[in-house]
């Protein structure tokens, strides 16, 4: 089996592989900040139809979620994932011709049906590869690569869009996508087998998914990480205009400042990474909530502030702490998924970004005078995380195979 027969080696590069193609969300989001008021003059359109390409973004990537996970258990892994792919790689290219704020939105969200499929087939991977804390760790090692996109993506954004124009940021998402789809088809083995594969993926998904949702250990962790995860799509969303309108920092200032909060994620994921060598991913992820909700309600007083650093480091801590509870919830989901890991995936990341869509969408229409809208997009489901793992069956995870 390949699972018994993979050298370290041979892993590390399957993972590196598996986070390039996941930060496709993250680029397609993250570098174009900047760029939204020149798009939005470009386009002949409002601020806030501009900004509605990135809500639409996160509804894309929650719909075609539940698309990608039928597919990938019913015709495999790779075939689906190169498909979408080049669907990604397309569509940013349509992007650079279009002159109209509704056909904008449109690419967008076609555009995030592409970007999901590295995402719903990374965590699918990792579940054909890995078991229990190898898991965990891959998965917070996916996190940490994931990172990646949102520390270099804003200030290479910034430099692009004064250097050349805000088309130059999809260019870069061209490229990005066809070094993507070439190590695809070089370095990633098919880690489902045919024997194992279901015959009618969509009826077969569909009932998969109805016991997945009545299955508490599989929703509770779920919810628990998008709510985690809601609260970095509250930052993506409102930190535009919280830093460069609020604070006054130029584009560059910006995209600089994005960066190194951004750090924060790969910092605390690999403090995970050493945690999970003593503790269950449910102990970190329990003891972890508390402390996430401490700092976003910080970040929530401080919300008035006029002075930057006061209102930058508890957001540093608190986005940081995102990377470090993120994975392990969701490591905890797809454990419980069993057998139908692909549409496990799938509504994890469909539950994921529909609570980034309705996050997001608060965030925007709390307007930018103020941080507290940004600020309160951290803290509220930051509390409802929490919350909800004191639920039982999360706490009986650790009988489940993480001990």
């Amino acid at each position: 089996m390949l699972k018994e027969s993979l050298t370290a080696r041979r892993a590390s590069c399957i993972t590196a592989v598996l986070g390039l193609l996941s930060i496709f969300p993250p680029l397609a989001t993250d570098m174009y900040l900047a760029g939204l008021g020149d798009i939005a003059i470009a386009m002949d359109s409002s601020a806030a139809a501009t900004e509605l390409s990135l809500s639409i973004f996160f509804l894309g990537l929650c719909v075609g979620q539940l698309i990608m996970g039928p597919l990938i258990d019913g015709f495999g892994r790779k075939g689906p994932l190169l498909a979408a792919t080049v669907l990604f790689i397309a569509t940013s290219f349509a992007l650079i011709l279009v002159k109209d704020i509704a056909l904008f939105n449109a690419l967008r969200f076609l555009q995030a049906l592409g970007a999901c499929g590295g995402m719903v087939v990374s965590r699918a991977v990792v579940h054909d590869l890995y078991d229990g804390r190898r898991a965990a760790k891959a998965m917070t090692v996916l996190v940490m690569l994931l990172t990646i996109g949102p520390i270099v993506s804003p200030t290479i954004g910034s430099l692009l869009l004064q250097s050349f124009g805000w088309r130059s940021i999809f260019v870069a998402m061209i490229v990005v996508g066809i070094v993507a789809l070439i190590l695809s088809l070089i370095i990633l083995p098919e880690t489902l087998p045919r024997q194992a594969r279901v015959a009618a993926p969509f009826l077969t998904g569909r009932k998969a998914a109805v016991k997945l949702v009545t299955r508490s250990e599989f929703m509770l962790p779920a919810v628990i990480a998008g709510l985690i995860q809601g609260g970095m799509f509250a930052f993506i969303t409102g930190s535009s205009g919280v830093f460069q309108g609020v604070f006054g920092l130029s584009p560059l200032a910006y995209g600089l400042m994005f960066a190194g909060i951004a750090t924060a994620l790969l910092l605390f994921g690999r403090i995970n990474t050493k945690l999970l060598d003593r503790f269950s991913p449910s102990h970190i992820l329990k003891n972890g909530l508390p402390f996430y909700v401490l700092f976003t309600l910080v970040l929530t007083l401080s919300s008035g502030t006029k002075t930057l650093w006061l209102f930058a480091l508890p957001l540093w801590v608190s986005i940081g702490t995102v990377g470090l509870l993120s994975a392990n919830a969701m490591s905890i989901a797809m454990a419980s998924s069993r057998d139908t890991a692909g549409i496990g995936s799938a509504l994890l990341g469909a539950i994921q970004f529909g609570i980034a869509f309705t996050v997001s969408s608060l965030v925007a229409m709390g307007g930018t005078d103020t941080p507290l809208p940004m600020a309160l997009g951290l803290f509220l489901p930051a509390v409802a995380a929490l919350l909800l793992s004191t639920r039982s069956p999360l706490r009986n995870q650790d009988k489940a195979g993480f001990v």
